[in-house]
């Protein structure tokens, strides 16, 4: 593999928790057994309450690069987000869901994009190059699924999977971007759009991605998520239309294109 480690000190990789201690556990433990660039792990929580605290406090005596941020900028992944860009010592950020395990293995191939290839904005994809999303809601599934197929068509997207929460940037890139969503991960739709609305060169691999694996609250609710996901369905379109797509199709390494062979 390319040496990954040209061009970036630290990675600092973001969790987002809601009451999540059981997929911290494993998350963490898996994290720290196959990340193997220097990085840290913030885990970004709302309360004091919250049961992933207590599990975090307990992790970082094995493993100190573990740092735990109160999310004092408002309750909501878009914020813990924010809060995690504010205060984060690495020069390249991963935003990661901690209930899905199996993007991980992306991880080496997202930096080898940005690092190697010279992408400035990598997506995770469930949908294309040999991707799959398994588990979850039914409904949600379908409608991720279809808004990601349509919204591509339509509107010249160059990622197969711009809703996916799955993000890696430089922090000059997420500094940027000004996060305006703020319902449930609809951010990450936002974050995928703007980065080509810069002109930014868009990277994508594949992942498994199996919902809750190990359980955890879910903050899922059909109506005010699809309301806020449709806000940025139209806006991307209309503004993409506007200015017109320079780039159509994400860059993956060699290995998944020659999948398609």
């Amino acid at each position: 593999m390319a040496d990954i480690n040209m061009g970036f000190r630290k990675l600092s990789i973001f969790l987002p928790v809601y009451n999540e201690a059981e997929s911290l556990k494993v998350m963490i433990k898996i994290l720290e057994a196959t990340v193997e660039v220097p990085h840290e792990i913030l885990v970004i929580y709302d309360f004091p309450e919250d049961n992933s605290v207590e599990a975090a406090k307990a992790l970082q005596q094995k493993f100190p690069n573990i740092r735990l941020a109160f999310n004092d900028l408002g309750r909501g992944v878009s914020n813990a987000v924010k809060k995690g860009i504010d205060i984060c010592e690495g020069d390249i950020i991963l935003i990661a869901l901690v209930d899905e395990i199996f993007p991980i293995a992306a991880i080496a191939d997202m930096l080898e994009l940005i690092t190697v290839k010279g992408c400035d904005f990598v997506s995770c994809s469930r949908y294309a190059l040999g991707g799959r999303r398994l588990g979850g809601s039914l409904i949600g599934g379908v409608l991720s699924r279809t808004a990601n197929t349509a919204f591509r068509l339509i509107s010249g997207c160059a990622l197969t999977d711009a809703t996916t929460g799955i993000k890696m940037a430089r922090r000059s890139i997420f500094e940027k971007i000004n996060i305006e969503a703020d319902v449930g991960w609809a951010f990450a739709f936002e974050l995928s759009i703007k980065a080509q609305l810069l002109g930014l060169r868009m990277g994508e691999v594949p992942v498994v991605s199996v919902d809750r694996l190990f359980g955890g609250d879910s903050t899922f609710r059909v109506g005010p998520w699809m309301r806020e996901y449709l806000r940025w369905f139209f806006w991307g379109v209309n503004s993409l239309a506007t200015v017109g797509a320079k780039q159509t199709k994400a860059i993956t390494l060699d290995k998944y294109s020659a999948r398609k062979r």
